[in-house]
């Protein structure tokens, strides 16, 4: 019976798990670029159970085993990826704001490194370099993108070239992966890639937008339903460790009486 509890712990530390990915999603709604999260659950370890025997009289006692069935330990979290499904395009009229329609990322470089990201509001520092809303430098072809002072209005066309009365005068990279399972968000609405995501300069599949903003791909209503159904999942759980806490309290009663 005491598996019992530990197989209902389970499930209902998994709705846990289930119901923070919502609720950092719900978070995220209004957050440009952000891709929801998504919570993939496995089967725990399963234990194979035998029946021990011991054959008849001429076999001089020789224990024999007999398969009985498999004995599951409950459910566990596999991975949380990203969904990197597009987002709608909102127009902003910022020509510092810029989207990418296709599967791209824009790539920064920040304190810990080069990472990457979905979110285009963008800003110009003193010094003329491109900067993300947290004050991390845009990359180009030749390191951080640079706007001439004073250069007049700013167009970016939809492969990221910068001109600036009519002079090219820096490019925004834009980066895809071969593999996406490779590429996982580390907080503050960026990605990590690690050597196995493939990262290659991206193709004629991705586009940039100026004056527009990638909105969140995450759902208001779709996220609540799914809130709704761990929240259920963690009762039922819950449910099942009281029933099984009571039943391990009559157990304990019952063999204290029938020693008495």
């Amino acid at each position: 019976m005491v598996r019992g509890l530990y197989t209902a712990a389970s499930g209902a530390l998994v709705a846990q798990s289930q119901a923070d990915a919502i609720a950092n999603n719900l978070a995220n709604v209004n957050t440009s670029g952000f891709k929801r999260t998504l919570l993939q659950v496995q089967t725990g370890p399963q234990l194979a159970l035998y029946r021990q025997q011991v054959e008849p009289a001429g076999t001089r006692g020789v224990p024999r085993s007999t398969f009985v069935g498999a004995l599951g330990l409950g459910a566990q979290v596999l991975d949380t990826p990203s969904v990197f499904e597009q987002g709608a395009l909102a127009a902003t009229g910022n020509p510092l704001d810029v989207a990418i329609q296709g599967n791209a990322f824009f790539a920064i470089q920040t304190p810990q490194g080069v990472r990457y990201t979905r979110d285009g509001q963008f800003s110009e520092d003193a010094n003329g370099r491109l900067m993300t809303m947290d004050g991390n430098s845009v990359l180009g072809p030749n390191g951080p993108v640079r706007l001439q002072a004073n250069g007049g209005a700013i167009q970016i066309d939809q492969h990221g070239a910068i001109t600036q009365n009519g002079r090219l005068v820096d490019t925004i990279s834009l980066v895809q992966f071969r593999n996406l399972a490779q590429v996982r968000p580390e907080g503050d609405n960026r990605f990590v890639a690690t050597a196995a995501a493939g990262a290659t300069a991206a193709g004629a599949g991705s586009t940039i937008h100026q004056g527009f903003l990638e909105k969140s791909n995450a759902n208001v209503v779709r996220s609540m339903v799914d809130l709704i159904d761990a929240q259920r999942w963690f009762e039922a759980n819950e449910k099942v460790i009281q029933t099984q806490d009571q039943a391990n309290s009559w157990a304990i009663e019952t063999v204290a009486n029938s020693q008495k």
